[in-house]
């Protein structure tokens, strides 16, 4: 069965239903989460003016690359998706116990 994904939005609403919403620790994550989707942003927005870059060589030749941003875009995914993992890690190991059938616990168990 495949897992559930969550979204920011119910991530931080999990944090208040856990009494976690202002845990230091978990105030941080969230705003590295913030800042990470904000340079994600950035980068995606500059892709949409194309893949690829004149750059000029050492000579003086025109060359054509890959823009390289195209490398950092999955990088910063991934480490938006692990930002996202820890925040939940914090909501299971710190907040208090949220009822039975809770999102957060089918999402565990799912």
């Amino acid at each position: 069965m495949a897992r559930q994904k969550l979204s920011f939005d119910e991530i931080m609403k999990l944090a208040d239903q856990y009494g976690i919403k202002d845990n230091v620790l978990f105030v941080s994550a969230a705003d590295r989460y913030a800042e990470q989707m904000k340079i994600i942003g950035e980068i995606q927005e500059s892709l949409r003016d194309g893949l690829l870059m004149e750059t000029i060589g050492s000579m003086g030749q025109k060359k054509v690359e890959a823009n390289p941003l195209v490398t950092q875009l999955p990088k910063y995914n991934d480490t938006a998706n692990k930002t996202l993992g820890v925040m939940l890690d914090i909501i299971l190991r710190l907040g208090t116990a949220a009822p039975a059938g809770d999102k957060l616990g089918d999402f565990l168990n799912g």
